[in-house]
């Protein structure tokens, strides 16, 4: 029994099954009214059945609408259930055009003024008198708005514009279709294309709206737009992917039946990707966009950025807004914009841009806070002003870039230790070439041009570097990373100014016309500054003192020389008038040249002079040691002091308002010491008062003159009477060496003293000429081997003693001796001689000598 219970039961269980499936086929086709609103309490109580069902609704001579089915029942409450029906409904004026629906099933319930509401259900179609034709399960149709409402699954298309969507509410008499969920439009340029499913426009999204009448498609929720074309310019496939929160399809009416894309608006985060055929895609986001299909035009807002190419270098562009022509290859940006490629980057407050064929940048055109910046591994250049325009090669390498007004350009080294930092500003323009791989050629500046170049501070005199000038071009060596050389053209000027304050560091300025300067092969280092024609050059110690003041040099023309490691001044070489002035003291020379490291000013050509307050001196060549304070001349030196008194006094000569004069072939001076050494045919003099030698030494602080070698000197006039006038006759002196005290007033004669007055010599071994306040001698001492002669008279000593006031002459000797032509000769220890009397006393007693004896020899005339 157990058994046959469950053999019974799996038999009942197979005839259940078959009878629901049989009965579910056979209600295939029997559509059933599942839609929302349906009502639930019709009637049941059928009034009249009638096959072959047509109805014609009229408004007096106008047909409202007209309805036909297979079959049509009718209840007692007016609806109506209409099978394999026809709805056809009318314009206003109950012309020609129409909206038609069909379907398997419909229920009819009539209203007021002529209206009511058919639900439809089993292969509803619905065609609009405007070409929109809709396929669905399920609609709820209202003739008094001419709204259909799909609950379910719908297709429909237009002419070449398709779709679907789960549920749509179409309002027939506003030409709208909403289309509610999972929306999927698309276009087709043709028929044949159509039928092919190769769309020129998709369409994605959450919810959207067909407004027939203005030919717009609105979309919302996740909009997806894939959109596909020609392009016109070489017949590329071109495509655009569009993702958006929401958008603007406007639909535009090419041929008769026949629709595309006109533009798209984009609204919310908007991300779109464009690109030709295989090729890379272009990558656009904003929060707004305009795109124009016909002339492949966007129109771009809210926090605009575009990647022209995405690959190793894209060309990153943002923005506020912009807008990017991209057939034509235009980017037209607005606010905060800025265009990245590689490492270059340019940006301001507006750019125009062009793109070549590959959609990476060609050439741009700023305007408002340009800036430029190309970094690379060895220096970033950054160009900045009002107006800029920059020009790339094909390998998006930088061409040029001009600067238009008021600008600067900044060179920053990678390696700040070894490299300068450039900084070049201009008021009007400034151009920069590039060549090769983006490698700086040169720079052109219009207007008052500055160049800075900032130095590491790593040296005692490291020292920056600004050149002025109103046009500047500065071109690069042939790898680019390093200035090669500058022209600087028109009241130019150039600044070193040492980082640190030294004593032996000077602020340098130099003006010219002209400037051209050459670099060093790396660190963009000024090597030297060649400056003409009529140059000034002024260097102002950072720290004064008394004996160090601002220099000046002023010449035709004028070479400054760098140190590479210090970056300072080395050498500074002029020519062409040039001249030297320091404090009091002044150089002239036809060529001067200054050296940093010994801080010595060489003279050479023309006729090169130095001089102060209070001297001048003239040579050949002269070194001017100023830290030191000494000078060098060589070659004919020529001194001359403005007047006695310049010298210290250590001159013995008279006259201390006239100027004294000095020349050898070579002189040496410390002007801290106040000496000066001349060397080689020396010779000094004042009026007709003279001193000669092979070398002579002035030291004015001591008041002291050393004369050695081949001494020769007039150096006083003495007087003397001579038949009862008094007059002067020269006194001329020679020796080996000579010296002189101005305190003491006394010359000194050594070796070899020959002293001449008119007939008159006296020699001997040295002598001490001692002079009057005036400058006249007042006694003469000579010791050694003195030899006094005159005409017809000889006297000779150990020592002799000349007294200018009596005209006397005192010998002492062992003895002393006095040969006299006519009277005779007389000898003794001690012999006076009385010039201007022409007589002799003689004592054989001396200081020297106290035993001593005279004795004399008289010739005797003949009557």
């Amino acid at each position: 029994m157990p058994v046959l219970f469950r053999f019974g039961a799996i038999v009942m269980l197979a005839f259940t099954v078959l009878a629901i499936g049989v009965g579910f086929y056979r209600a295939r086709n029997n559509p059933e009214f599942r839609m929302k609103g349906f009502p639930t309490s019709l009637s049941q109580d059928v009034v009249a059945s009638i096959n072959g069902y047509e109805r014609s609704e009229m408004d007096g001579d106008v047909v409202k609408y007209y309805i036909k089915a297979d079959k049509a029942t009718t209840f007692s409450d007016n609806h109506m259930e209409l099978e394999n029906v026809f709805l056809q409904v009318f314009d206003e004026s109950g012309g020609t055009t129409s909206d038609k629906i069909t379907a398997q099933k419909a229920v009819y319930i009539p209203a007021e003024n002529k209206n009511f509401t058919a639900y439809f259900t089993g292969d509803v179609n619905i065609q609009t008198r405007d070409s929109l034709n809709i396929k669905t399960a399920l609609v709820t149709y209202k003739r008094e708005d001419e709204t259909a409402v799909a609950e379910e699954h719908i297709e429909f298309e237009r002419e070449n514009v398709r779709g679907r969507s789960t549920g749509a509410i179409v309002k027939v008499r506003e030409k709208r279709l909403e289309l509610l969920r999972d929306v999927e439009v698309e276009t087709f340029e043709s028929s044949e294309l159509a039928q092919s499913n190769i769309s020129s426009a998709k369409l994605n999204s959450g919810h959207a709206v067909y407004d027939q009448l203005n030919e717009k498609i609105e979309l919302h929720d996740g909009v997806t737009i894939r959109l596909t074309s020609r392009n016109k310019t070489n017949n590329a496939s071109q495509t655009a992917d569009v993702r958006s929160g929401r958008a603007n399809v406007f639909l535009i009416e090419k041929n008769e039946g026949s629709r595309d894309v006109k533009k798209l608006e984009l609204f919310e985060n908007v991300q779109i990707d464009t690109r030709q055929s295989d090729g890379k895609p272009t990558k656009i986001s904003s929060g707004y966009a305009l795109y124009e299909k016909d002339i492949d035009r966007f129109d771009l807002k809210n926090g605009v950025h575009i990647v022209t190419v995405e690959d190793d270098t894209p060309t990153n562009i943002r923005s506020n807004t912009a807008i990017y022509e991209q057939t034509n290859g235009k980017i037209f940006l607005n606010g905060e914009a800025e265009i990245t490629q590689g490492s270059d980057l340019i940006k301001g407050d507006n750019i125009t841009a062009e793109l070549f064929a590959n959609r990476k940048l060609k050439n741009s055109h700023v305007r408002g806070n340009a800036y430029l910046k190309q970094s690379n591994a060895d220096r970033t250049t950054e160009i900045s002003g009002n107006e800029l325009n920059a020009a790339f090669n094909d390998m998006q390498k930088l061409l040029n870039a001009n600067l238009i007004g008021s600008g600067t350009a900044v060179l920053t080294p990678s390696n700040p230790v070894e490299y300068a930092k450039v900084t070049l500003s201009s008021p009007k323009a400034i151009n920069v070439f590039f060549k090769g791989d983006g490698l700086l050629e040169r720079m052109q500046t219009d207007g008052r041009t500055t160049i800075q170049l900032n130095v590491p501070d790593n040296a005692p005199d490291s020292a920056n570097k600004r050149i002025t000038a109103d046009s500047v071009k500065t071109f690069f060596n042939t790898s680019g990373k390093d200035l090669q050389k500058a022209e600087a053209v028109g009241n130019a000027e150039l600044f070193v100014e040492p980082l640190r304050s030294a004593e032996q560091n000077y602020k340098t300025t130099i003006n010219a016309p002209r400037f051209d300067c050459e670099f060093f092969a790396s660190g963009n280092n000024a090597k030297n500054c060649i400056a003409g024609v009529k140059t000034k050059t002024v260097r102002v110690p950072t720290m004064p003192a008394a004996d160090r003041g601002t220099q000046t040099i002023i010449a035709d023309k004028l070479t400054a020389s760098f140190n590479q490691q210090t970056k300072d001044v080395e050498k500074l070489d002029a020519s062409g008038d040039a001249k030297f002035t320091e404090l009091e003291r002044n150089a002239i020379a036809d060529q001067i040249s200054f050296t940093a490291g010994d801080e010595t000013v060489r003279l050479r050509g023309g006729e090169p002079t130095v001089w102060d307050s209070r001297a001048r001196a003239k040579a050949k060549e002269i070194d001017w040691d100023t830290r030191n304070e000494k000078s060098f001349l060589r070659g004919g030196t020529s001194t001359t002091y403005y007047s006695q008194k310049n010298t210290g006094g250590a001159t013995p000569f008279g006259k201390g308002d006239k100027p004294v004069y000095i020349t050898a072939d070579a002189g040496e001076f410390d002007h801290r010491a106040e000496t000066g050494m001349y060397s080689g045919n020396a010779r000094g003099w004042q009026d007709n008062n003279y001193l000669r030698g092979d070398r002579l030494l002035l030291m004015q602080k001591q008041g002291q003159l050393h004369v050695d070698g081949n001494v020769q000197s007039l150096l006083y006039n003495a007087k003397r009477k001579e038949n009862g006038k008094e007059t002067t006759v020269p006194v001329y002196a020679s020796a080996k060496k000579m010296t002189y005290n101005h305190e003491s007033r006394i010359l000194h004669y050594e070796k070899d003293v020959d002293i001449r007055q008119g007939t008159d010599r006296i020699t001997g071994g040295a002598a001490n000429v001692f002079l009057t306040e005036t400058n006249e001698v007042a006694r003469t001492d000579i010791e050694t081997n003195v030899l006094i002669t005159q005409p017809n008279r000889r006297a000779s000593a150990d020592f002799a003693q000349y007294v200018a006031s009596d005209e006397s002459v005192v010998l002492r000797g062992s003895p002393a001796r006095v040969e006299d032509a006519e009277t005779g000769s007389s000898q003794g220890g001690q012999m006076t001689v009385y010039l201007r009397e022409n007589r002799i006393v003689s004592e054989g007693k001396s200081k020297q000598n106290a035993a001593g004896r005279t004795r004399s020899v008289y010739k005797v005339k003949n009557n």
